[in-house]
């Protein structure tokens, strides 16, 4: 039946190839692999999506979802391989970098590679606050912590209330013991909106200097946001008395 089913698709397939205006032939291929893929046909939607690009070699949606089946079965090399191929022959593939990065980092554990990728898709696009977060944690999983507070201020010069960003911040201030600077930083990001981990943070930091009335104060008000967080910061507040 699968068989019976393919050959009967590869037929219709290839009808609509012929009678399709050569613009429009990627497009033909293209759909027919997001198709296949639905179906659950992968290696075939690769194929197809193969077919697109190389009637097209800017075809960067048919790289991407190439990619991400290798990803999908397991073969991060391949999605490399894809993903370069993308890249060079569209240099200006920001969503190409951005994904290389994502493979280096979460699949291949390579934070090298990881932000040289983000920082291509940064310099095509400066605003992105996913690739300035992803810029700070590979920085701060290298110790590179003062690089890590860079990107992951300016993630938040782009949305403030960017918990990520925050997370990362929060770590490498932690690290490199810069409890006052990081105080006086998520000051600046709470006159703009109140967010509680920037609270919490600063809660950790007044402690950290053994000023336990502003450690205190800051729990109050976190425990009007986040009583569960606010609840780990009572916790080291009780343990210090």
């Amino acid at each position: 039946m699968v068989k019976y089913f393919c050959t009967v698709f590869i037929g219709i397939l290839t009808t609509a190839i012929v009678s399709a205006q050569p613009p429009k032939q990627a497009t033909v291929f293209f759909k027919a692999g997001i198709s296949l893929r639905d179906k659950g046909m992968l290696n075939q939607a690769i194929a197809s999506f193969n077919k697109a690009i190389k009637l097209n070699k800017k075809y960067d949606s048919a790289y991407l979802e190439i990619a991400q089946l290798y990803l999908k079965t397991n073969k991060p090399d391949s999605a490399v391989l894809t993903l370069n191929a993308a890249v060079k022959a569209n240099p200006a593939f920001t969503k190409g970098y951005e994904t290389l990065g994502i493979i280096y980092r979460d699949y291949k554990a390579n934070p090298d590679s990881a932000i040289l990728n983000y920082l291509n898709a940064f310099k095509l696009d400066s605003t992105n606050k996913v690739t300035l977060y992803s810029l700070a944690w590979c920085n701060n999983q290298k110790g590179n912590y003062r690089e890590a507070i860079k990107y992951g201020i300016k993630a938040l010069e782009v949305d403030n209330n960017y918990k990520p960003a925050y997370n990362e911040l929060g770590h490498a201030y932690r690290q490199l013991k810069a409890y006052d600077e990081c105080i006086e930083q998520f000051k600046k990001n709470l006159a703009i909106s109140v967010n509680e981990l920037p609270l919490l943070y600063s809660g950790y930091c007044y402690m950290e200097l053994n000023q336990k009335e502003n450690a205190l104060k800051i729990y109050e008000e976190l425990n009007k946001l986040n009583p569960k967080m606010a609840g780990a910061l009572k916790k080291k507040l009780d343990a210090s008395n």
